[in-house]
């Protein structure tokens, strides 16, 4: 049957039974999470109307005034600073005197630019703030300005500067990741034990293709490039290793992996949303992290800039910081939220094909609702948002934690205040919260799968998460290390092959010449952008899989803890074939476990 509702309540006539009725749960946390989301947008409008983010990237001239931004200075945003001569007659640049310019002097020009030193060097515009030297003969010039911008507030502006010049090769690593993600779910539907082990050999060869790219390009490179290429290098060759590893030691566990993912892949393939799902979360909490991000800024905008040049000092009063901390964490919130949703969504439509019928003895196809993602969403936050809000709240308050850590340990740093033991204290706490996260995260996602079923509140949903694992845990945690295999092949086969794809577009004249509009002095933070969200978008296709695997998992194991005994296993017969062999696999692992704790027996003669 077609999972589907009227009058807003889902009958227990409609819906197969391990679907209870519908109704609202946690409702305090529901209108907790509401009023959070209206302060979120009040301190959104509030940074976008008093903040200037000006103040956090454009210059600062020699008398402290900001280009672009104080009245006097309003219409020069540019910053130049001015020329100076050595005592060997050499051309440089004199820190101290940054003045701010209307435009940036190029070869020849007669600008005017108040310097006391007449004679001016051709430069290039540079984020349209600044005013580089471009030329040959300047390049030790343009060095030192460069040097002059790498304090440690201002690394991940030059950072974000230049990747930035890089975007059409991040967008096709992005295009490139979604299409790889596809085609693996189509080679998992047609050929699963054939695409565990060809994913694992582009995974391992293509870390070593890239490695060895990278160390053979950085051998023609000198200083700071030379050494991030040759790390980027060293930790492809590290990666392709753990994949190597990974295959040899859990090949025994290719045929359980292989049947396991295979049903997920039946699954997604009866639904054809399930497909567009991975590929429509990534866009949308993109797009809501980029909105977030541009309002965070916003918001720490509104604080006070001092310094000179590149150098700056942005101080906050304590009402700022604590607005910025509440934005933070309402911003974690909401995120964590949408992965909730999504979670909650494949969980709802996979438990309903799951639970629905055969068309008839002879078929294994099932008549299922095509569209049950959607109606998953509907379902999720019109009854259960108090719930999801619950396990959202958790990982935002862990990840806000994690963040104040970090910010505290650099800024330690940066004063010289952080001893050795501080350094250890602060590292171990930061590990235990990661460790914690991802122990949350894991069972936030078996409570969503619970909740999906019998619309239970959280705290409830969580004992019988708990009842699950004590009486199955054994089989659902072999099944749940199959598929962790199939995941790791495929996201190392995406991320490798975007990664070298991106190292030899970046390496074309169009990057690499200096007198290009996007020459980048060093591409391995490009590359690096470029694996990462090859990563992420490859995980977006690989949780799918794990968030239906688990689903039908826990499904099952619903099924079988029945009072009156399992119903849906005629309707799932490979899945509980599937389910028996990793049963009777954990069987022989504890027997084995055991005798291997038994102490020896003598037997003596006399």
């Amino acid at each position: 049957r077609a999972m589907s509702d009227s009058d807003g309540d889902e009958s227990d006539l409609e819906l197969d039974d391990l679907f209870k009725r519908r109704r609202c749960t946690d409702v305090p946390c529901c209108i907790l999470f509401i009023v959070g989301m209206g302060a979120l947008l009040g301190l959104f409008i509030y940074g976008c109307v008093h903040g200037n983010t000006k103040k956090l990237n454009h210059g600062i001239d020699s008398r402290g005034q900001q280009c672009g931004v104080d009245p006097m200075v309003i219409d020069r945003p540019l910053l130049y600073f001015c020329p100076v001569r050595t005592s060997q007659g050499e051309q440089s640049v004199n820190l101290d005197d940054p003045i701010c310019v209307s435009e940036c002097p190029g070869p020849g020009s007669n600008l005017a630019t108040g310097c006391n030193t007449p004679e001016i060097y051709p430069t290039t515009q540079v984020g349209s703030r600044y005013c580089l030297p471009s030329s040959s003969g300047e390049a030790q010039a343009r060095e030192k300005v460069e040097e002059s911008m790498r304090s440690n507030f201002n690394k991940v502006w030059v950072l974000l500067e230049r990747v930035g010049k890089a975007w059409p090769v991040l967008l096709l690593s992005v295009v490139l990741a979604c299409i790889m993600g596809y085609i693996f779910l189509f080679m998992l539907k047609t050929v699963a034990r054939c695409i565990i082990w060809v994913c694992a050999a582009i995974g391992l060869l293509g870390f070593l293709a890239l490695g060895a790219y990278l160390w053979s390009v950085a051998q023609k490179n000198t200083g700071s490039m030379q050494f991030t290429l040759q790390a980027l290098a060293v930790i492809s060759w590290v990666l392709s290793l753990l994949v190597g590893f990974l295959v040899c030691c859990c090949g025994s566990a290719v045929d359980l992996s292989t049947a396991c993912m295979g049903q997920a892949a039946i699954v997604i393939w009866r639904m054809p949303v399930l497909l567009l799902s991975p590929l429509i979360k990534a866009v949308l909490k993109t797009v809501v992290f980029i909105v977030l991000a541009a309002g965070l800024i916003q918001l720490i905008s509104i604080g006070d800039v001092s310094g000179m040049g590149r150098a700056r000092h942005l101080s906050l009063s304590s009402a700022q910081i604590w607005m910025v901390v509440g934005y933070l964490f309402l911003s974690f919130w909401l995120l964590a939220f949408m992965s909730a949703v999504y979670q909650f969504s494949i969980a709802y439509a996979a438990a309903g094909w799951y639970c629905a019928p055969c068309k008839d003895s002879t078929s294994t196809r099932k008549i299922v609702n095509q569209c049950a993602v959607f109606e998953g969403v509907r379902i999720g936050l019109w009854y259960h948002t108090g719930s999801l809000a619950v396990g959202s709240a958790l990982i935002a308050f862990l990840q806000l934690l994690q963040t104040v850590l970090e910010w505290a340990e650099k800024k330690s740093k940066m004063e010289g205040d952080l001893n050795p033991v501080t350094s250890c204290i602060v590292k171990s706490l930061l590990c235990c919260c990661k460790c914690v996260e991802g122990i949350v995260q894991f069972v936030n996602k078996n409570v969503y799968i619970d909740i999906a079923l019998t619309s239970k509140g959280f705290c409830t949903a969580l004992g019988s998460v708990a009842e699950i694992i004590i009486h199955h845990g054994a089989a659902m945690a072999i099944l749940n290390g199959a598929t962790f295999i199939f995941q790791i092949v495929g996201l190392a086969s995406i991320t490798a092959c975007c990664g070298l794809v991106s190292a030899l577009l970046l390496s074309t004249s169009k990057y690499r010449d200096i007198t290009s509009a996007a020459y980048l002095p060093n591409p391995g933070a490009a590359i690096a952008v470029s694996c990462i969200l090859a990563f992420i978008v490859g995980w977006a296709f690989m949780a799918i899989f794990d968030m239906t695997s688990d689903t039908l998992l826990i499904c099952h194991a619903e099924d079988l803890q029945r009072s009156d005994g399992p119903k849906h296993t005629e309707d799932n017969k490979e899945f509980a074939e599937m389910y028996a062999k990793a049963e009777e696999r954990a069987k022989e692992l504890q027997a084995q476990s055991s005798d291997d704790e038994q102490p020896g027996r003598y037997s003596r003669r006399g």
